[in-house]
């Protein structure tokens, strides 16, 4: 212990400064004949800071921000920055139980919340952080180094702010005000959890019990630059529901996710459920090698996905329920194994480039079919559309030289003459757009409208009827003879596609039947 003057060597009264070297010596320390608000500075490099004296002051000990002094009272943290997991005793050597200070500083920080620093380092946590208020975790980076490392007991090559968690237990169960880790309590119990978020993370589990969820999110909540690795269950669960009865009770709605990594855990990488987990948004969340699906959306009115990535997945890469009008948009699958499809549900719109496989060519399979005029891979034969009716839209490109928009109801084969039942497409070879319909056969063209530079002016941008068209429910065509097959009405037109001198302009339907009676008219001079 050092005192700040000489002359004041052997007083008790105010002086300029005390200085210690750890926080043992500060609150070993005979505090009697100091005056009110002396101050200490510790100069332990993670426990350390500056402190005063409050004589009067019997707050809760929290060994973090709030400490005993010898003689009463006691010594206060003088926060210029967020909380720190180091001040109330965390270690991160991988080793040392940090559960108890993780904690400590949470409660400190009840029921307001705040920030937590998590400086580099490995943390070992025995239990869940049962979280029961608005606190943002942030770690100093997540990333992985180039090999594996022994750290404690596990293994791992993560490096940057590392939470090392112990086999069979979860990492994180972000509340609301009426839950209390897996259960449930009346309203307005604990402060609530929304508006709480973890950043620049890695979250490794040890592995180990049945089912074991890395984060469940309750409560409206967000990650960035996150990892979660390695746990028998879930990496990410969001499910909350708000009714009273629920077992999930909670309120996620309005969730996000930013550069967020589910790695080879035992179950979904991302699975979103239930009545109040909807209107959330993921952008760039990586989902590789879990046990489940790579993401399961199985909310009540839908998410939105952005620039998210599945690869090897067990059960498939993306899955979302007909009742959820989920939006995907430039969503990535890798083609590595036949487990690499998509299966989305009704509702769901898709925009964007996707790429999924299947393991057979039948009508029956899953796989999602969307490239940006890139060569499709065998593998890929199929849209994923499933039973009518079905109200799943597809913007995008759907096979190489094509770019559409499509609508349909049936399991259709992706192919050159097989697209969507409706579907808006253009051809880059030919420089035009169509508007077709194909019922499981070859496509139709309803309409088309030419954009080439192929086609004389003034016809160029001109609307196309390839097929013929309705008018006032008469049908009008052009062909070369009157029809001789086929049911026609009466005042159906052929106009004729080839006139010549002495000919006629057409033939017109004059008594409906199959063929129906048909005569020219429209005579041509010599």
């Amino acid at each position: 212990m050092r005192i700040g003057h000489p002359d004041n060597i052997g007083k008790r009264h105010m002086v300029d400064s005390l200085s210690f070297a750890t926080i043992p010596d500060m609150t070993s320390f005979a505090t009697s004949g100091l005056t009110d608000g002396q101050a200490a500075n510790v100069s332990d490099l993670k426990r350390g800071g500056v402190f005063r004296w409050a004589s009067g002051s019997t707050a809760t000990v929290n060994d973090g921000t709030i400490f005993p002094a010898t003689g009463g009272g006691r010594w206060l943290r003088i926060k210029s920055l967020p909380l720190n997991v180091q001040w109330f005793g965390a270690v991160g050597d991988g080793v040392t139980n940090d559960h108890a200070a993780f904690m400590a500083a949470h409660d400190s920080l009840m029921p307001e919340g705040g920030t937590i620093v998590i400086p580099k380092g490995f943390y070992r946590l025995s239990s869940a952080i049962n979280q029961h208020c608005a606190i943002i975790w942030q770690g100093e980076g997540n990333s992985a180094a180039v090999s594996d490392r022994t750290i404690g007991s596990f293994t791992t090559n993560a490096q940057g702010s590392v939470l090392l968690v112990d086999a069979g237990v979860p990492a994180f169960i972000i509340n609301a005000s009426n839950t209390d880790g897996s259960g449930t309590a009346p309203d307005g119990t604990y402060p609530n959890g929304a508006g709480s978020g973890l950043r620049d993370l890695y979250i490794r589990s040890n592995g180990g019990g049945a089912n074991v969820d890395g984060v469940w999110m309750r409560a409206t909540s967000t990650l960035e630059n996150v990892t979660i690795r390695g746990f028998s269950g879930r990496g990410l669960r969001i499910e909350a529901s708000a009714s009273s009865s629920n077992p999930v009770k909670g309120n996620a709605n309005l969730w996000m996710l930013t550069n967020v990594n589910l790695i080879a855990n035992g179950g979904h990488g991302l699975h979103v459920k239930s009545n109040d987990a909807n209107a959330g948004v993921a952008t760039r969340v990586d989902c590789t090698l879990n046990g489940g699906w790579g993401v399961l959306d199985e909310s009540l009115i839908g998410n939105t996905y952005v620039a998210c990535h599945q690869a090897g997945n067990a059960l498939g890469a993306f899955k979302t329920i007909d009742t959820a009008p989920n939006t995907v948009i430039g969503d990535y699958i890798e083609m590595e194994t036949t487990g690499d499809n998509a299966d989305f549900g009704n509702g769901t719109t898709v925009i964007g480039d996707i790429a999924g496989q299947s393991a057979s060519n039948s009508p029956t399979s899953r796989a999602f079919v969307m490239t940006a005029g890139l060569s499709v891979a065998a593998p890929y034969r199929h849209l994923n559309r499933r039973a009518s009716p079905s109200v799943i839209g597809i913007v995008g490109s759907l096979q190489p030289n094509y770019g559409a928009i499509g609508w349909g109801s049936s399991n259709d084969t992706i192919g050159a003459a097989n697209q969507a039942d409706w579907q808006i497409q253009y051809n880059t070879t030919s420089k035009w757009w169509d508007f077709q319909y194909q019922g499981g056969g070859a496509p139709f063209t309803v309409l088309r409208f030419p954009t080439g530079a192929s086609l004389a002016n003034p016809r160029k941008f001109a609307a196309d009827f390839p097929n013929g068209h309705f008018l006032g429910g008469v049908f009008r065509a052009i062909g070369s003879a009157a029809p001789t097959t086929g049911a026609w009405l009466q005042g159906d037109v052929i106009e004729n596609g080839a006139p010549a001198a002495g000919g006629n302009a057409g033939w017109v339907c004059v008594a409906s039947g199959s063929p129906g009676t048909w005569k020219s008219y429209g005579p041509i001079a010599a």
